[in-house]
């Protein structure tokens, strides 16, 4: 099996074709001996790249070229192991996954600290709440330069996974902060608190948390407490850090006082607490749980729209709608007529019809010279559906 990640030529030295092989994308991902049985398998030569660029713009059509390495992908490495001659659907395989971006990279260390915060908890450790500020003021900057990290937070996450919520709604939190004009201590006050806002969920039990089912009312009383635990682990680590702790324990509070531990009058809460509030209900809608499937982004955003009047303040609930959208910027949708286009423009006015990059036509291939759509004045045209990046093109 060959390993020659620097070489990119589709031919040999004479300008014939080589013969079949894969060429696989590592960026980060680890090569378990599990994916490199499966790799060895394949019938031909295998070369590794660490970058897009390092794969040629125009493989030969009997390259496979595979983006990402995945248990999921083992099955199609054993088909393409002895494939049919001729089938078309064996010629060329190209599965797209997320790059492995500066944004995503936050990303999963901001995933990975909440993760050990949560498991210090559990251990009966005091977690570390300092080591989150530089963790926030990146993402804070992150937020900034564009919408790597919002899009990444909309990605979907498995019904029970405490660490990417956190992450998710700070994240969410941060680009309502922003979108309130707030200053850059106030926005990463909020992004650090969205960080830890459910640490009290550290000493709740797994197994009640993980439950498909429906919970007890002895469950749901003790599921209103966790603001209280997250108020009282974060008083034994950090007692000065008393802006956090309000946020920590208001932030399931409403306007009107329907919310817990203690029915709060809007008046009463702390401002972290009410945008974190907002972001918690968008992520939750936006994500699945045990008991449900998740909605789109436009259908969360319309639900939190409809309860902005009695659970939540207008300005933060306006600030969402404004800066999240129900299709983000950068992020790609499919039109009525099958062309996949990216995000270029969102009006808060007109948040079905964005302005559009057209990147690929409806069979799926790489428009040359990509066109600007603007779907407002396209009334023929409709968003079809929103796209993961795994669900891409990558030619």
């Amino acid at each position: 099996m060959g390993t020659d990640a620097g070489k990119n030529d589709m031919s040999d030295e004479m300008g014939n074709p080589r013969e079949r092989r894969l060429v696989v994308l590592l960026g980060e991902a680890e090569l378990t001996p599990e994916l490199r049985e499966a790799l060895e398998s394949f019938p031909g030569d295998v070369r590794f790249a660490d970058s897009p660029g390092q794969i040629s713009e125009d493989p030969g059509a009997e390259d496979l070229v595979l983006t990402t390495l995945d248990p999921t992908l083992l099955s199609q490495l054993a088909r393409l192991a002895s494939p049919s001659p001729g089938a078309p659907g064996d010629r060329q395989v190209r599965v797209r996954s997320p790059n492995p971006t500066a944004p995503n990279r936050l990303y999963e260390e901001a995933r990975e600290y909440v993760d050990e915060t949560l498991a210090s908890i559990r251990e009966g450790s005091d977690p570390d709440v300092d080591r989150g500020r530089p963790i926030a003021e990146r993402m804070h900057t992150d937020l900034l330069r564009d919408n790597g990290l919002i899009n990444r937070s909309l990605q979907p996450h498995e019904s029970y996974d405490l660490a990417s919520h956190c992450v998710n709604v700070a994240v969410i939190g941060g680009r309502i902060s922003l979108g309130m004009v707030a200053d850059v201590q106030e926005t990463i006050d909020v992004i650090h608190a969205g960080l830890l806002h459910d640490i009290g969920m550290a000493r709740l039990p797994l197994e009640m948390l993980r439950n498909q089912g429906t919970w007890s009312e002895r469950e749901r009383e003790a599921l209103r407490q966790h603001p209280v635990y997250g108020a009282e682990i974060l008083e034994s680590c950090a007692p000065r850090c008393e802006w956090l702790k309000r946020a920590v324990l208001q932030e399931h509070e409403r306007t009107r006082g329907q919310g817990y531990p203690y029915g709060m009058l809007e008046r009463d809460m702390d401002p972290i607490a009410k945008i974190l509030g907002v972001a918690d209900v968008f992520e939750a809608l936006s994500h699945p749980r045990t008991y449900r499937s998740p909605f789109t982004a436009l259908e969360a955003l319309e639900r939190v729209v409809g309860m902005q009047e009695e659970y939540f303040a207008p300005q933060v609930v306006s600030a969402l709608v404004n800066e999240i959208s129900a299709f983000p910027l950068d992020s790609y949708v499919q039109i009525s007529s099958g062309e996949i286009g990216r995000v270029v423009a969102t009006d808060p006015s007109n948040i079905l019809r964005p302005k559009l990059e057209l990147v690929w036509d409806a069979d799926w291939k790489r428009i040359e010279e990509p066109d600007t759509l603007d779907l407002a004045a396209r009334p023929d045209l409709t968003v079809a559906r929103a796209l993961r990046d795994a669900e891409l093109p990558i030619n």
